[in-house]
């Protein structure tokens, strides 16, 4: 015993802790990269011996990190990389098309150029990009860019020359280069960044997510994506703990395989299926009972699938071993998800989960209860939000109010987990979202959005045993944060997240260069 390593062993005290699970502690030790104890600060200094490492919080906030169960990793790394333009930030439509043609003017002839994240209802022009726009400023160089959403994409004359998309006036209007749906996926598999990119799409999005608190997420994945994971992994670089969610395609070649969700490791493992009943409301394409109050002819939208379709391809997964995500953001859509749960005979104990679940009825509501069903929401997506904006213009005033009901599912005992689809992706921005939403329906306390960003985010993942909460025995992933987030909620979202921990590893710090 004497020659054996000394365990790693670490002590947090002097600030404020948040166990999520059982309110508040004042200390917390950690022994070989899990929490040994959690209690008052004389109890927890007690344990200290002279390996001890001790971390002095200062005041500051200490609690679980962050779980992003909704995320596009490799999109989010590859405008961290540079390898497309980022156009969230652009504050109209002359602004986001000279971001498009100063990255034209550095590129040889024939170089592509993509972007994604602009939003036209931000913009004083209120419409889409055309592809008309495109060809004015790259008429030789390929361009491609995606919506914020990633349900809606435009290109450029150029940038069609170079791929064959399937000509369906629904998902393709070739006039003004704008695709949605599966002529998107179409497009992206034509054009796919090559590994090396992709991986180092992924490093650059680790970073980030470990700046903002996080130290696991579900990511949805292609074969490509798992192979760029399955190689940093390989090579220690993998840095966040990873659920891969492939879409329902691949459902086959991995059913052949004999693989089912919960494949893998703490780090890097296979999480669910995932479907699309619908597309967005950004892109008019979610599927509603009533129509559209801003597009004439009136339009509902439209189902990816007929029920006897989805039907079959829910209970297929189900039976494969497959935990089931499925998009579904108007109420059509929500009605079709659920009559195939139903149908697949999914349980409470299988987790199925509906993404989004924007606009449920309350009859919906008490069924995604009754079915044992997960919401999967985006706090964030309340910034579309009240008067004038993209939910009200879309649907009216009536639908606004009632879209995004955090707290009518709550109320309901739904479980609810949080991520963040990357708009923006940010816990804190969610967090703040929830509990300042415009309606009433929509906020949450504090601690309720906190929880669903943590231990909801673990459990929709069959996580909740290792992670989500400050628990004896769990893993130390651990943030600290520079105020509690309950001091005051008008500000949440200016917090600094100073330190993350992986494992009680630091892995983050906001002094470090």
């Amino acid at each position: 015993m004497k020659n054996q390593p000394k365990p790693n062993h670490q002590i947090f005290i002097g600030g404020n802790v948040l166990t999520i699970s059982d309110g508040r502690a004042e200390a917390v030790a950690v022994r070989d990269g899990k929490i040994e104890a959690v209690g008052r600060t004389a109890e927890i200094r007690a344990r200290i011996t002279p390996q001890t490492s001790v971390i002095e919080l200062k005041g500051k906030t200490l609690m679980p990190a962050f779980i992003d169960a909704h995320m596009h990793l490799v999109s989010q790394g590859l405008k961290e990389t540079g390898y497309a333009l980022d156009l969230s930030t652009a504050s109209s439509l002359k602004a986001a098309l000279a971001r498009v043609e100063e990255a034209v003017s550095l590129r040889e002839r024939g170089a592509w150029v993509r972007g994604r994240g602009w939003d036209e209802m931000l913009w004083p022009e209120r419409r889409y990009i055309s592809k008309s726009d495109l060809d004015k400023i790259a008429p030789y160089h390929p361009v491609a860019l995606t919506r914020i959403d990633g349900h809606l994409l435009v290109a450029n004359s150029e940038a069609l020359k170079q791929v064959s998309i399937t000509k369906n006036s629904d998902e393709f209007d070739a006039a003004n280069g704008l695709l949605r749906e599966k002529a998107v996926e179409e497009f992206a598999r034509q054009t796919k960044p090559p590994l090396d990119e992709i991986e180092a799409a992924i490093l650059a999005g680790c970073k980030l997510a470990h700046s903002l608190g996080i130290t696991a997420l579900h990511d949805f994945v292609v074969p490509d994506y798992i192979r760029a994971y399955q190689n940093l992994y390989r090579r220690g670089e993998l840095s966040l703990r990873i659920q891969m969610h492939p879409f329902v395609e691949y459902l086959d070649s991995l059913k052949d395989l004999g693989f089912q969700t919960g494949f893998g490791n703490g780090m890097l493992k296979l999480g669910a299926i995932k479907f699309f009943t619908d597309g967005s409301i950004g892109a008019r394409n979610a599927a509603l009972f009533d129509p559209y109050v801003d597009e004439k002819p009136a339009t509902t939208g439209k189902l990816n699938y007929d029920q006897t379709e989805l039907n079959s391809l829910i209970q297929k997964t189900h039976e494969s071993g497959f935990q089931l995500i499925i998009h579904a953001i108007g109420d059509q859509a929500i009605e079709a998800a659920l009559n195939a749960i139903e149908y697949a005979g999914a349980k409470t104990d299988d987790r199925p989960r509906i993404e989004h679940l924007e606009m449920p009825t309350n009859e919906q509501l008490t069924r995604v209860k009754e079915l044992g069903v997960i919401a999967s929401m985006q706090p964030n997506f309340v910034q579309w939000s009240g008067p004038g904006k993209l939910y009200e213009t879309r649907l009216g005033k009536e639908r606004d109010s009632l879209i995004d009901p955090h707290r009518a599912v709550l109320q309901k005992g739904i479980t609810l987990t949080f991520g963040s689809d990357g708009m923006p992706f940010n816990p804190l921005y969610g967090v703040h979202a929830a509990v300042n939403a415009p309606h009433a329906g929509q906020r949450l306390s504090v601690e309720e959005a906190l929880k669903a960003y943590t231990w909801g985010a673990a459990y929709s993942g069959f996580d909740e045993r290792a992670l989500g909460t400050l628990e004896v025995g769990k893993r130390a992933d651990l943030i600290v944060l520079s105020e509690d987030p309950s001091a005051n909620p008008k500000h949440i979202d200016q917090i600094d997240v100073l330190e993350t921990y992986l494992d009680a590893k630091l892995v983050y710090s906001q002094g470090a260069k």
